[in-house]
């Protein structure tokens, strides 16, 4: 089994070091800066939501790469930005989709947001 290389927590200032890229205090931190999924919009609403679209969405194209969707792929329902409204189900991350899918939308949103 390969080994974790050790490395400096990458939070800024913290010389601790760690299998992890963050030192298990700023994961925490991280985690709690991030909040529930409840707060950032997935709560029980999205969770019915997705559980009705997304046998409906086998055998569909995704809207960021254009590919069939299927059961054994990771997807996710995708929202507005500003999520209000739901777009219907999507590739989640890389792993199925060339485009990066939901993952690379939020991604790049959040990119900018830190400039």
């Amino acid at each position: 089994m390969p080994r974790t290389a050790k490395r400096v927590c990458n939070w800024p200032g913290c010389p601790t070091i760690s299998d992890t890229p963050r030192c298990p205090t700023h994961t925490r931190e991280a985690d709690q800066a991030r909040g529930s999924r409840q707060l950032r919009g997935y709560g029980a609403d999205h969770d019915r939501e997705r559980k009705r679209l997304l046998p409906l969405a086998y055998g569909t194209p995704c809207r960021y790469c254009g590919r069939l969707m299927w059961p054994h792929e990771n997807l996710a329902l995708d929202h507005t930005e500003d999520r209000t409204a739901y777009r219907g189900i999507v590739h989640a991350d890389y792993r199925d989709c060339p485009a990066g899918g939901n993952a690379s939308e939020g991604a790049t949103r959040g990119n900018l947001e830190r400039r």
